[in-house]
């Protein structure tokens, strides 16, 4: 995931750059953060960007302003504006922004932000995979779990399977890594579709059951507990 982070402070880009990079760690995910000073240098920049935090107030052009020239060439990107004001709400939906974090930061809201944007955007893509003669789109969050066979695998939905010639390992890689996680070395399963689990064994909603190996039991503990936010009772 590209990041870009828009602020004519110095200081607090490095703030932001460190804290998304600390949540992206703790998450398992992929992301590449590029800093700019000014809004005119990121309307130079060639990269196209899956988030942008913005500050609402720079020298120059203004974040608002900025905001408006991307929209008229990328309407998918997410824009989080950044300000120490918040009386500017109003004016920020007219670009669709997708939240405002106030300075100075708040790490607990910045960590829901990506919550809330993984939760409602980020985990459901489609995959597009050669069955026998067919092309199948499957989205990522229908997948409830795969399961190696040599060098092939089954990839389970909730009602169907499919048997497909690449291997666990290379359609893992094109999962996300937030919910999906490898528990076995012939089980990768979505943490969205766990209905409980014992020191062997991951049950799923829809009946199906997938092995925990002992080298990743611990892991998967940890994953799964971060998965939920640490809520346990």
């Amino acid at each position: 995931m590209k990041i870009a982070v828009c602020d004519d402070e110095s200081r607090f880009r490095e703030t932001i750059k460190n804290e998304v990079y600390a949540y992206s760690n703790m998450k398992r995910l992929d992301f590449a953060i590029d800093e700019y000073s000014c809004g005119e240098d990121l309307l130079n920049a060639i990269d196209k960007y899956d988030i942008i935090f913005m500050d609402y107030q720079m020298g120059g052009i203004s974040g608002l302003e900025t905001a408006r020239i991307i929209r008229k060439k990328d309407i998918t990107c997410v824009i989080i504006f950044l300000t120490s004001y918040t009386h500017f709400m109003q004016e920020s939906f007219e670009v669709s922004t997708y939240r405002y974090l106030t300075k100075p930061l708040d790490v607990v809201k910045l960590h829901n932000t990506f919550d809330d944007y993984f939760e409602a955007y980020g985990n459901d893509y489609p995959l597009l995979l050669k069955i026998g003669g067919d092309t199948i789109s499957i989205h990522t969050r229908d997948i409830v779990y795969l399961e190696a066979d040599d060098k092939k695998c089954y990839i389970n939905l909730v009602g169907k399977q499919y048997h497909c010639a690449k291997s666990m390992s290379l359609i893992a890689n094109l999962l996300p890594n937030n919910i999906f996680y490898k528990t076995h070395k012939s089980f990768v399963v979505n943490f969205i579709y766990i209905d409980k689990y014992d020191s062997k064994n991951i049950y799923f909603k829809n009946g199906k059951t997938a092995h925990i190996g002992g080298a990743h039991a611990a892991s998967f503990r940890d994953a799964y507990r971060i998965y939920a936010k640490g809520r346990k009772i």
